[in-house]
């Protein structure tokens, strides 16, 4: 299976799995009745994330390089959760309370439609990129680091922050930062269905950093402050100035 067949299907599961929960919102649309959310809930892209993951999966075991094979999918979670700003978010939870707070005026005259309607193209809008983004991923795992199966060598290049001292305010947001880091990762893993383990297992979906910051082992929460420091020193290197604001 060539590159260009491995996407379109690909694009055929994204297609599959749109139509299977948002059916079709244009048609829906042009046809004004009272209505409530139903299954459209805000966790449903999640859920349309686990279920296109899990295809992912069972296709890397067919086509995953020469040099990869066995090894587990990794999707950048990341740049999953980064796809949706804090102004999306909130886009998505004043539509969704408007799509389900019915006022008087709504009740009487049945006229809800349009709020619902709205809701739910945001929600099928973030979907469709969420998946996307999982294709292009998921492309970048097969063909990004490897050309007709053929390694070549990847030198990161990161932009040099050694230069760069953090001041002794920034240096306090570190800790702070780096606890978000993991809460933020413990949140996303606990989502996607997995829990503590004393053992990493993903066919179990345990693993054992998934307890409170306070009590990752060392080694771990290093991993956690560097990312930290070295993203105050990259917003200090582009010129960017971190101030504190009192009230």
């Amino acid at each position: 299976m060539n590159n260009e067949q491995i996407e379109k299907l690909c694009e055929r599961k994204e297609q599959e799995l749109l139509h299977k929960y948002f059916g079709n919102l244009v048609k829906e649309a042009a046809f004004e009745k009272p209505e409530t959310i139903g299954d459209y809930t805000p966790e449903l892209p999640l859920k349309i994330e686990a279920e296109f993951l899990d295809f992912l999966k069972e296709l890397w075991k067919e086509v995953a390089p020469e040099k990869l094979k066995g090894r587990e999918l990794v999707m950048d979670e990341q740049r999953l959760r980064m796809l949706v700003t804090e102004d999306d978010r909130e886009a998505i939870r004043h539509a969704h309370k408007e799509a389900v707070e019915r006022t008087s005026w709504e009740r009487l005259t049945k006229a809800n439609h349009k709020d619902v309607t709205y809701y739910k193209g945001l929600l099928e809008a973030y979907t469709r990129d969420l998946l996307m983004v999982m294709r292009l991923d998921f492309l970048e795992e097969i063909t990004g680091r490897f050309i007709q199966n053929k390694t070549y060598e990847y030198i990161p290049q990161p932009i040099d922050t050694s230069g760069i001292q953090l001041s002794e305010n920034l240096q306090q947001l570190v800790e702070q930062m780096a606890k978000n880091v993991h809460e933020v990762w413990a949140e996303t893993r606990i989502r996607q269905g997995w829990m503590y383990g004393p053992q990493r297992d993903d066919e179990k979906k345990t693993h054992p950093c998934l307890v409170p910051y306070e009590e990752l082992p060392e080694d771990e929460k290093e991993y956690d402050r560097n990312t930290s420091i070295e993203t105050l020193k990259l917003i200090v290197k582009l010129g960017f100035k971190i101030e504190k604001h009192t009230s």
